[in-house]
């Protein structure tokens, strides 16, 4: 069986100084050529100016040879000495076009001396000029200038210059490259080492080990990250503390029922109580109670799983709506002397909303409410079609407040229902968690005058009113009371929950 060879990926670190040495070396060699390129050019300009010039200053001298002389004669001495000194090769014909004299041949008409090296015409750059004296034509001169480098003085110059300022450029860019070597390995690491961080953070968190946070650093967008970083690891710390509590809460909410429950049946299988109607009505009790856990957490997993689609909402008038709840707990309230107060507006106001997810949410409110609030003390479901965001509420555990988010055009998509109450509140610490299935901020929650609930009633009111594109947020002090804020939206939209 063949093994498989998988490549190891090169670091960051290492890609980004391979990208600063690749980027630098292109940089240079385009810069290269483009200086040679833009260099050659003026060279040739500046080479055909000195040649134009040169070719100005030997038509002057022999104009100034043939007013002396009054003719030609004499004329191949002062002519290969001009083409010795320009290092070109000079050919000059009279009126009638015959060669008079060729600085790069012997023979008749032309020098009587050994030639020097001259430039063959068909190499060489040739200019032309008609020779006048006294508005008369007296001869032409044809001047040639050799090409190659090792025929021209002055171009072995040019190309010794040309050389020495492409040794320049390149000392230059390689000493640039150095410096991008030296950068980019700085910059890499400086851009890699906060990413290794949280890689190796990612990696305690997979297993199990929430306590490291990431540092702040200099880079705005490094460190929005980081800060998001320590959020999630703060959150998922503090869901693992909630699952551990959870496990317990859980153990406890079935295993007081089933205890009572074994006991009673021990007793009465033993003989020590009686099979009567008082026995069965205490089993029925204890019963009951695990029916209800079962229900809301059969609820709650279908509230989870459920979607906006799956809501069936539709247009409902919350103040006829609210009215009937409030109706329904009124014997309640009044059996614990508990004043129940509406605060209605007197027009309706309508919320787009699945009515038995609505009904669920306000008897779970009103129901904790009643539970927590002691006796003489008042609850006031308050409606409002202008909602406000109370800066001191928060949302459930792991979002974050909208207040900042909700702009004032959201803000009129939804109307809000207010439920507080005089009841003996929650810690501060305790807030981000009620929310969470099983939750019990403290002992004195777990039963009030022997009624117990499942643990899961706000959990289901969060996942119901999410499910409906709405938001629920709490605020609450220790021995003042707690507020609940439901807003919900008023017709239908585009899909989105609040945030």
């Amino acid at each position: 069986m063949k093994k498989h060879d998988h490549k190891v990926p090169r670091p960051l670190w290492v890609r980004l100084v391979f990208f600063f040495l690749l980027l630098s070396a292109l940089i240079l060699v385009l810069f290269q050529a483009i200086f040679n390129y833009s260099l050659d050019r003026h060279i040739q300009a500046f080479s055909r100016e000195r040649q134009e010039t040169l070719n100005a200053q030997i038509v002057n001298s022999l104009l100034e040879y043939y007013t002396a002389a009054g003719s030609w004669s004499g004329i191949n001495m002062p002519l290969f000495h001009a083409a010795i000194s320009t290092d070109t090769r000079l050919l000059l014909y009279d009126q009638e076009a015959n060669l008079i004299a060729d600085t790069g041949q012997r023979g008749p008409h032309r020098m009587r001396m050994a030639p020097v090296p001259q430039p063959d015409l068909n190499e060489a750059v040739s200019y032309e000029y008609v020779l006048e004296y006294g508005n008369a034509a007296i001869g032409r001169l044809l001047v040639a200038h050799p090409v190659a480098a090792e025929a021209s003085a002055w171009r072995q110059q040019d190309l010794i210059f040309q050389q020495t300022l492409n040794r320049t450029v390149l000392w230059t860019g390689l000493i640039a490259i150095t410096a991008a070597l030296f950068l980019g390995v700085l910059f890499s690491r400086r851009l890699s080492r906060p990413l290794e961080e949280m890689s190796g953070a990612a990696v305690r968190i997979t297993r199990g080990d929430y306590s490291g946070l990431l540092p702040a650093y200099n880079s705005r967008e490094l460190n929005e990250l980081a800060h998001c970083f320590n959020r999630l690891t703060t959150h998922l710390r503090e869901l693992e503390k909630l699952r551990k509590r959870s496990i317990a809460d859980i153990s406890h909410e079935l295993r007081t029922p089933l205890a009572t429950l074994r006991s009673y049946l021990e007793a009465v299988r033993d003989g020590v109580l009686p099979a009567d109607a008082k026995t069965m009505e205490v089993l029925l009790e204890e019963v009951m109670h695990l029916n209800r856990i079962t229900v809301d957490m059969d609820e709650l997993a279908r509230a989870e799983s459920a979607g906006q689609e799956q809501m069936d909402r539709e247009e409902i008038g919350l103040k006829r709506f609210i009215s009937d709840k409030a109706a329904s707990f009124g014997p309640l309230f009044r059996g614990k002397d508990i004043n129940l107060e509406l605060d209605l507006p007197e027009n309706e106001v309508t919320a787009f909303m699945d009515a038995a997810a609505l009904r669920k949410i306000l008897g779970n409110l009103l129901e904790n409410a009643y539970r927590y609030t002691e006796v003489g003390g008042t609850v006031e479901v308050a409606l409002r079609e202008a909602p406000e965001i109370d800066g001191g509420a928060i949302s459930p555990m792991g979002l974050e407040s909208p207040a900042e988010k909700l702009s004032g055009r959201r803000l009129k998509d939804l109307v809000m229902i207010k439920i507080s109450d005089t009841g003996i509140g929650i810690p501060e610490e305790y807030l981000p968690y009620i929310f969470e299935r099983f939750f019990r901020a403290d002992s004195s929650r777990q039963k009030e005058q022997g009624q117990a609930g499942s643990g899961i009633g706000l959990a289901l009111v969060r996942e119901l009113t999410r499910a409906s594109g709405g938001l629920i947020m709490v605020k609450s002090r220790p021995g003042e009371g707690t507020v609940f804020y439901l807003y919900l939206r008023k017709k239908a939209g585009d899909g989105r929950a609040a945030p």
